[in-house]
């Protein structure tokens, strides 16, 4: 125990001025000769939420509460923690007695290596709990160790959950069952998930205007609802007409812009079974108090590469979606739309 200590230690950043307390947060409960995780797991839950709450709060004050949520949901959740312990190898020092966890904690492992970006709304398979229970103590052992100061805290732990998904990545990988009833919605049609069990198999089915679509399954019964969700996403790409004008134009600065056009762009690609836009910085001008940016933005398709470049901005993000707009607009008039 006294290496496992050190090794996490370092790779919290802090030292304990009470060791005692990362020992416990490193104890499962199949471990009956000494004081298990539970209670401080208990405490981690809550603290580790109201600090990423605190952070969300300050970092971004113009998103509502709904918005908040689904970031904080995607930062703390079972799933993100599970992968957080993954990343930094922590099972291994949690000392234990319980006859088949470390093999299904290496399933879980392996199945990560495989993903090709973050997760933020579940994976393939469900993450062992012990795994963001693991997380959870070990912010609890902090917080006690600190004197309960939940800025000291989020400073001392926020390295450990990095990268924080961010609103920006949030738009880039929407939430499914959201998207899907966006999609629908606008075309005048009507969605229904149905659940049903087969054994230990939990079925989550797709209607569309009382049409079947997808199903998916799981033996959670949130994944499988996601999986049938992002499946009839799929199918649906193809024959649901993208209705450009519902977009959102405003007036901008003398010129047409489309309204959150990255995001957008993106939901396109999707429908269209496109790559995802990838935005490069094109121009970076002018002094430090008044500088101007362009982007472009490039999409590979079948018929080949489509290329825009944006109006100048102040702001990079307000580049990349000015790129984004005028790629929309262009995709339209080119009759792709």
């Amino acid at each position: 125990m006294g290496a496992s200590v050190d090794a996490v230690e370092r790779i919290l950043n802090y030292r304990f001025r009470d060791k005692r307390l990362l020992e416990d947060a490193l104890t499962h409960s199949s471990y009956s000769d000494a004081t298990s995780y539970e209670r401080l797991e208990f405490v981690g839950d809550a603290a580790l939420g109201l600090a990423f709450t605190n952070h969300v709060f300050l970092a971004y004050p113009k998103l509502d509460p709904g918005q908040l949520s689904l970031i904080r949901a995607a930062n703390i959740s079972t799933e993100k923690l599970a992968r957080v312990a993954v990343k930094h190898g922590l099972f291994q020092f949690v000392r234990h007695n319980a006859v088949g966890l470390a093999q299904k904690v290496k399933v879980f492992a392996e199945a990560v290596s495989q993903e090709d970006e973050f997760v933020a709304h579940g994976g393939s398979m469900k993450a062992p709990k012990i795994l963001a229970d693991i997380v959870e103590a070990l912010a609890a052992a902090v917080y006690v160790d600190i004197k309960f100061d939940l800025t000291t805290l989020w400073v001392i732990f926020r390295g450990l959950l990095e990268p924080i998904v961010t609103p920006e990545a949030l738009q880039q990988q929407p939430q499914p069952v959201s998207l899907l009833f966006e999609i629908c919605q606008k075309q005048g049609k009507y969605v229904d998930i149905k659940h049903w069990k087969n054994g230990v198999k939990n079925i989550a089915t797709v209607f569309v205007d009382g049409e079947f679509i997808a199903s998916g399954s799981s033996d959670r019964k949130d994944i499988a609802k996601l999986n049938a969700v992002r499946e009839a996403l799929q199918r649906l790409s193809t024959s649901i007409v993208v209705d450009v004008d519902s977009l959102g134009i405003d007036e901008i600065n003398g010129s047409l812009e489309i309204k959150e056009a990255k995001q957008k762009l993106h939901k396109l690609c999707m429908k269209k079974k496109w790559p995802k836009p990838i935005y490069e910085l094109e121009k970076d001008e002018g002094p430090p108090h008044e500088k101007k940016f362009v982007s472009a933005v490039k999409i590979p398709t079948e018929d080949g590469i489509f290329y825009i470049t944006g109006d100048k901005k102040s702001r990079v993000k307000e580049a990349e979606n000015s790129a984004a707009s005028c790629m929309i607009q262009s995709l339209k008039e080119l009759r792709y739309l």
